[in-house]
């Protein structure tokens, strides 16, 4: 808790004072409120380590989480807590704890493979679910324990969710959008790489009905592509209301990303917000964005990644998404990414300049205050779910974000934003009991995030 945070900080001042300094943060200077109380018994107790738990305020040295069944039952520091008898150690000495990350925007039905037509024509038929199973794995042993899935089929989601539910698969928890909902040409449909995933609607009726079938099917958010009407996205609008559940998605021009925000839409994914290609944003745009407070999931890693693999050539044997994919699959992704530079799908962003436009957008929009989240379309060519979250945190802070609110995007505020504020995001008495311990300090250096050593996710224990 942020009340018990600040009382160790007041009982180790000096340590709090350099902590603090260390990474850009005020010392605390009042205590309004009461430590976490001993709870009598635990079943699993995490020690030692650095706290940062997701409130933004300065991180607690020495900390002890207790955990009793799947929630956290007290925080505080090895002064104010024992560890109960009984209990499971996890030794986090001169480690950083911090929540489970959250991850707003995978495929979980793709693996990095270059070539789209192949990839879904091969898988499609009975092993998707082979696949997600493979993804969620990989996603979870690098300390993911929330992804938003913003494209699967539903029937192997449906699956792979209640397995990992019901214990019989390790994987994080998802939020799925059951496929996305667009208005397409007949020849756009047939040439798109997902058209097994896609509602394609013509009228206002037929939308609503597609949003009704998704969440029936157990979306836990709706994603809508480009060419929907503002009569169609507001019924989609309405039935997501009534399922109390967001929408996001993809825009078209400047003109379909200002109707989408009146519309309503919750967030905008990628970076290009219509408005074509150079560094800025219209003001109308940013204000729009503001004004209604619309989130934007910038995605800077997928367009990042294919200069990052031709600058590093051996980026393409990955040693932690080879050693979490069977042996066929890999080879079969291995031999798709042997040239990067051939890859269409990334629309020439080997270009140093879109690089830095992104980095210029990225700015804009934070100064503005335009909510920004931590997404990062992992699955996608080159874009391995093993290292897209920390990749993309660690771009976001090359581009002056600081590390903390990086921090707080990738947990707290992606929890907010999915309305599991209350149960996710933070290191919080009570609250479900997502948390990983790193090797390293991500608020030194985001690359840590790679050296993740324990993660557990409704009190579970998982070593990757």
């Amino acid at each position: 808790m942020i009340t018990t945070r600040l009382r160790t900080l007041l009982v180790f001042p000096l340590a709090a004072a350099l902590v603090a300094a260390a990474v850009g943060l005020p010392a605390a200077q009042t205590f309004d409120g009461e430590p976490d109380p001993q709870p009598a018994s635990a079943d699993l107790a995490i020690v030692g380590g650095l706290l940062i738990d997701g409130h933004e305020g300065p991180p607690l040295p020495g900390a002890v989480v207790l955990v009793e069944g799947d929630r956290i039952v007290a925080v505080g520091s090895r002064d104010e807590l024992t560890v109960p008898d009984g209990a499971e150690v996890v030794d986090a000495r001169g480690m950083t704890i911090l929540p489970g990350l959250i991850d707003a925007h995978v495929h979980l039905d793709i693996l990095g493979h270059s070539d789209y037509q192949h990839w879904h024509g091969r898988y499609r038929d009975g092993r998707y679910a082979e696949i997600m199973a493979v993804s969620t794995r990989q996603l979870l042993m690098s300390g993911v324990t929330t992804v938003v899935d913003l494209a699967g089929q539903p029937d192997a989601l449906g699956e792979i969710k209640a397995r990992i539910e019901s214990g019989e698969l390790a994987g994080p928890r998802i939020v799925a959008s059951m496929g996305w909902i667009t208005n397409w040409s007949d020849g756009q449909v047939a040439r798109h790489h997902r058209r097994s995933h896609t509602v394609n609607v013509r009228t206002v009726d037929e939308a609503r009905a597609a949003a009704r079938t998704a969440i029936a099917q157990g979306a836990g958010i709706v994603k809508v592509h480009t060419g929907l009407t503002e009569a169609q996205l507001g019924a989609i609008r309405e039935e997501a209301d009534a399922a109390g559940i967001r929408i996001t998605g993809h825009v078209g021009n400047r003109d379909d990303l200002l109707m989408r925000i009146r519309a309503g839409q919750d967030g905008i994914e990628h970076l290009g917000l219509g408005a074509g290609r150079g560094p800025a944003i219209a003001p109308d745009v940013l204000q729009g964005l503001v004004d209604e407070g619309t989130y934007v999931i910038p995605t800077l890693i997928q367009t990042a990644i294919q200069g990052r693999a031709v600058e590093w050539p051996d980026w393409r044997d990955n040693p932690r998404a080879r050693a979490l994919t069977p042996p066929d699959i890999w080879a079969d992704i291995r031999r798709s990414i042997e040239n990067p530079r051939r890859f269409g799908y990334f629309g020439g962003a080997l270009r140093v300049r879109r690089i830095d436009e992104m980095g210029a957008k990225l700015r804009q929009l934070h100064d503005a205050g335009v909510r920004l989240l931590v997404g990062t379309d992992s699955g996608t060519p080159l874009n391995f779910h093993t290292d897209a979250t920390w990749q993309e945190m660690d771009l976001m802070v090359s581009y002056g974000l600081s590390p903390m609110e990086v921090l707080a995007m990738a947990t707290r505020r992606n929890a907010e934003y999915l309305g599991r504020g209350g149960e996710l995001g933070t290191v919080t008495r009570g609250k479900l009991a997502d948390l990983i311990v790193v090797d390293g300090n991500p608020l030194l250096s985001m690359r840590d995030l790679r050296h993740v050593v324990t993660v557990v996710k409704d009190g579970r224990v998982y070593t990757p």
